[in-house]
């Protein structure tokens, strides 16, 4: 509650119109303050006013109409302020509390190893042509990756494209899979995984933090990855989230089972055939598949969703491989999106990231600390939680390790205060989360 009567201009003219000398007023000014700090501070106040008016005016006929006429000012001026005036920070108290309350649905999704260039410049015409791509096969970003425009140019913004403020990066130093992925789920950019045979990840991640609280079973928290080697760094200490990374391994993977189709999918893709990769790799499509359905039948909170395929052809050298990987990539982030919108329809605050976990060489095939330049990825975010639009500037140099903030902020969790995290991406979601 409001200490201090000069809150309320019109309490304080009532005060001018019917006090005497200064010590007096100063007197009743204290009186209203004591009053004010009173759970029944309309009738405190009134009784207050009344008898300062008493003893300034006495017993007269001449002072008792003025009495009655200031008694009547005062104490209308101070109900109107006590209950009028906190309504503008009650409203924003309200919205607040609304926000955190609000039903929230992430979507963090990893073309693995995806050069900025296709996604912002379109196919690489020299590279198309060592590999003997068609010339119509060199189209630019926009008929590349259809879905993943329209979020940039109807709903949603884009980081990292050249000429539009700070690239974004992998904190490295050695930029491959495992780093990027432990910097992404922890938000610090020194993680403990220093190459793609770390045995897990010295920081908690936002998988934890999302999942704490949460049964296993109901699969609020979901991760599913081509890749088998993810699911290392999913966690520090272990989550009560549902990971099913490669056709086989993961955690709590019988949430994805819980209905019929769920457990038709998990089941179809652990008996799929060896492909690219891992022995254990599972193809995007089916991957996909499982993703798309758990977040259409359950709406978890968090889903990450890590597709592989792009990296796989490009360490081949394959450059058509990748582009036509790239592609089918595009077509399911259209279905993603598109239910997110639907249940941003329904009240849920929603949000989707999509990124790589590490760039190339220029070469194309490569990446790591040899080859710096792999550093350089990009970002993609859509969602009622965000308010940038279009190619957005950043203000300066960004990291992988930003993400995890940004998703705290839109699930009002604690900011991490270690020296080694990433700062929120202020420039998507503007001045206030709420």
């Amino acid at each position: 509650m409001m200490s201090d009567v000069a809150e309320y201009p019109a309490v304080t003219d009532a005060v001018r119109t019917v006090r005497s000398p200064a010590p007096a007023a100063r007197k009743f000014s204290s009186l209203v303050t004591d009053s004010l700090r009173s759970r029944h501070a309309r009738r405190a106040g009134s009784i207050l006013v009344k008898n300062r008016v008493e003893a300034d005016t006495g017993g007269s006929r001449v002072g008792r109409p003025f009495q009655r006429f200031a008694l009547a000012c005062a104490t209308f001026a101070l109900a109107n302020c006590i209950v009028a005036a906190p309504k503008e920070h009650a409203d924003k108290s309200s919205g607040a509390v609304r926000a955190a309350a609000q039903t929230v649905a992430i979507v963090v999704i990893t073309l693995d190893g995806v050069r900025w260039q296709e996604v912002f410049e379109g196919v690489d015409a020299k590279l198309a042509a060592a590999h003997d791509l068609a010339p119509e096969q060199v189209v630019p970003a926009r008929r590349l990756l259809p879905n993943l425009y329209a979020i940039i140019d109807g709903h949603g913004a884009a980081l990292g494209a050249p000429g539009y403020g700070a690239p974004i990066s992998a904190s490295g130093p050695n930029f491959l899979s495992l780093p990027g992925y432990a910097e992404l789920f922890s938000g610090r950019t020194v993680t403990g995984c220093d190459d793609n045979q770390c045995r897990g990840i010295s920081a908690h991640t936002i998988i934890e933090e999302l999942s704490a609280g949460t049964h296993a079973d109901a699969g609020e928290v979901a991760a599913v990855t081509s890749w088998p080697e993810i699911a290392k760094v999913t966690s520090y200490a272990g989550a009560d989230a549902a990971v099913s990374s490669g056709r086989h391994g993961g955690s709590h993977r019988e949430a994805f089972a819980r209905d019929a189709e769920g457990a038709r999918l998990l089941a179809l893709a652990e008996n799929a055939p060896h492909g690219l990769g891992d022995p254990d790799f599972r193809a995007d499509s089916l991957t996909a598949d499982i993703a798309i359905h758990h977040l259409k039948a359950h709406a978890p909170r968090f889903l990450f969703l890590g597709l592989g395929e792009p990296d796989e052809f490009a360490h081949m050298n394959d450059y058509g491989g990748y582009l036509a990987a790239l592609r089918r990539a595009d077509a399911r982030l259209g279905e993603l999106d598109a239910e997110l919108q639907r249940l941003a329809q329904r009240g849920t605050r929603t949000a989707l990231f999509v990124t790589a976990d590490h760039g190339r060489a220029d070469g194309f095939v490569n990446h790591g600390g040899a080859y710096p330049e792999s550093a350089r990825v990009w970002l993609v975010a859509a969602g009622s939680a965000f308010q940038g639009r279009g190619f957005v500037a950043a203000p300066s140099g960004r990291r992988l390790a930003d993400i995890a903030p940004t998703v705290r902020e839109i699930a009002h969790l604690k900011r991490d205060s270690d020296r080694a995290a990433g700062v929120p991406l202020m420039e998507l979601l503007g001045t206030s989360t709420l």
